[in-house]
C-alpha cells in the first residue's frame, strides 16, 4: 500500500486551491507543475508538496518561521519514509506510538500552527485510523485527538467521512 499517492496529492491540491490543469502526470505519478521551467521537473513526493505550497495562496502553510519550515520539511520526509508503506498492522502501530509520543507535547506536528505537514499526514493516515477500534483509537490518545482536531476542517476533509472518536461507550 502506498499512501503517498496521486490521490494524497490530488486532495492536497484542491486543499491549497490550485487548479490540476498545472499538473502533469506520468505513470500515475505527478512529475510537473506547469508553472515550472521544463527543465526544472518536480519528481519526488516531499519536493512536490513543497513547490505545491510555493504555487498556493497559502505560502505559510510550509511554516512562518525557518525553525517551523525546516520541522515541517522534515515530517514530509518522515510521512514518506515512514508511513508511506504502512501496509501491515505492526508497521501501523509503530508509527501511531512514534506520532503518539510527538504529539503528547505538540497540538501539531511542528508546534502550535497546522501546517502542511498536518494536512499529508491526515490524508495517509486516514485509511489507518478508520479501521482502528475504538480501544486502539484509545491507545493512541494523543494522535486521535490531533487527528479528531484536524478532521473538523470541512475543507481539508472533502468528501471523507468524520471518524469517530466517541470513547463513552468504553466505560458503559
Amino acid at each position: 500500500m502506498v499512501l503517498c499517492n496521486v490521490d494524497c496529492v490530488e486532495r492536497v491540491i484542491k486543499y491549497l486551491d490550485i487548479p490540476s490543469e498545472k499538473l502533469r502526470l506520468c505513470e500515475d505519478n505527478i512529475t510537473n507543475i506547469s508553472n515550472l521551467k521544463p527543465d526544472e521537473p518536480v519528481m519526488y513526493f516531499s519536493t512536490l508538496i513543497q513547490a505545491l505550497v510555493k504555487y498556493s495562496k497559502y505560502p505559510n502553510i510550509l511554516g512562518i518561521d525557518k525553525e517551523t519550515q525546516a520541522l515541517t520539511r522534515q515530517w514530509l520526509e518522515y510521512i514518506v519514509i515512514c508511513i508511506n508503506y504502512a501496509d501491515s498492522s505492526a508497521h501501523a502501530k509503530r508509527v501511531l506510538k512514534e506520532l503518539n509520543a510527538v504529539l503528547s507535547n505538540n497540538t501539531y506536528l511542528s508546534g502550535t500552527k497546522q501546517t502542511i505537514a498536518d494536512i499529508v499526514l491526515y490524508y495517509t493516515l486516514y485509511k489507518i485510523m478508520s479501521e482502528l477500534s475504538h480501544q486502539e483509537k484509545a491507545q493512541y490518545v494523543h494522535v486521535s485527538r490531533w487527528f479528531d482536531n484536524i478532521q473538523q476542517d470541512e475543507k481539508l476533509r472533502q468528501a471523507l467521512d468524520l471518524i469517530s472518536f466517541n470513547l463513552v461507550h468504553l466505560f458503559l
